[in-house]
């Protein structure tokens, strides 16, 4: 409890500090230009990596291993092997958002910071507060970040609404960020939706409260991409969506998966709970494009897409990044999650 005290402190000191990224959705990039893709036109590669920027003392000193990160993804544009998009999460520190830069790409998005405001609700609360009751403002930002070698536009960023949250969870403006990404050789206008749902048992909160607001998360999301254009787009979700373990949980994305008539691509999940697919391999690839490394419901780690019916978009390959060398720790508490797409 006492640990959980300071972590508390350590964010309520962040969000006194602020924010205010320098958004570079549609400007000129940077000097650092994108390396050569070895993937031929008609394709695109998609990372999804919770990098675990979290404050002192919420996480220790994560300064050096967010800059491998970002190390990392430079060299690998520099061999023209990086993914050409990228989505973070848990992207709160300055050293977090910071693998934007030391990684190279050519643009960069951000999603709702902590001074954003939420939207209203229609009467729903959750444990928002801490004691006796208060309710507490968000101290962090979204902590998501999109990174591409495409030109961004049409960037969109919300986040949940106000109650729409549990436990420790409330303390981040969790939310939603989009951008159209200038994919050459797509065959329509291409959208990369990104989002970090509310965890469970991290939460603090009883799995009964926290997937209320896990469900809530939901509904929000259906509203953001219910655009009338919609039906035009290929759309690629990406994204930490915490499923906690939780049959219940999993039952809420597939009900939302099958509702945007979208086709999963792959999930991923800790390394530790795949000989369970060994014990039941349909849980693993059932339904999926490729298959996953673990159970769905243990899986935190996702990504699912969309197209119009003149469209044939498939998940081609599936890469795990960023896995623990031998003999070192891992870079962050997850792994990054690729998939390569294939436009017809």
């Amino acid at each position: 409890m006492y640990r959980r005290h300071l972590a508390l402190l350590a964010l309520g000191i962040t969000a006194l500090t602020g924010f205010s990224p320098a958004i570079s959705d549609t400007g000129p990039p940077p000097r650092v230009m994108p390396g050569p893709s070895v993937l031929p036109a008609g394709y695109l590669s998609v990372l999804t990596y919770n990098v675990n920027g979290l404050p002192w003392p919420a996480a220790m000193d994560r300064s050096q291993a967010l800059a491998k990160i970002g190390d990392s993804l430079a060299r690998m544009r520099a061999a023209g092997t990086a993914p050409q998009v990228v989505v973070l999460q848990e992207a709160f520190t300055e050293e977090a958002r910071g693998i934007a830069q030391r990684a190279g790409y050519a643009y960069t998005a951000y999603g709702p910071g902590a001074a954003d405001r939420q939207p209203e609700t229609r009467g729903y609360v959750t444990a928002r507060s801490f004691w006796k009751g208060e309710t507490l403002g968000p101290a962090l930002s979204s902590g998501l970040v999109l990174l591409s070698d495409y030109r961004l536009s049409a960037v969109r960023r919300t986040p949940f609404p106000k109650d729409a949250c549990a436990g420790y969870d409330c303390l981040a403006n969790k939310g939603i960020l989009s951008a159209h990404i200038a994919v050459p050789g797509a065959p329509a206008p291409v959208e990369v939706v990104a989002t970090h749902l509310n965890s469970g048992n991290p939460s603090g909160q009883p799995e009964s409260v926290s997937r209320v607001a896990f469900a809530r998360q939901l509904d929000a999301l259906a509203a953001f991409t219910e655009a009338p254009e919609s039906k035009r787009t290929i759309r690629i979700y990406a994204g930490d969506f915490n499923m906690g373990h939780s049959p219940a949980r999993l039952e809420l994305l597939m009900g939302y998966i099958r509702n945007k008539r979208a086709k999963i691509a792959s999930a991923l999940g800790r390394d530790k709970y795949r000989p369970l697919c060994e014990r039941n391999p349909a849980s693993c690839s059932a339904d999926l494009a490729i298959a996953a490394n673990v159970p769905l419901r243990h899986a935190n780690d996702w990504q699912f897409f969309s197209a119009p019916d003149t469209v044939q978009l498939v998940a081609a390959k599936r890469d795990v990044m960023f896995r623990a060398e031998q003999g070192q720790k891992a870079l962050s508490d997850h792994m990054g999650l690729k998939v390569i797409y294939r436009f017809r």
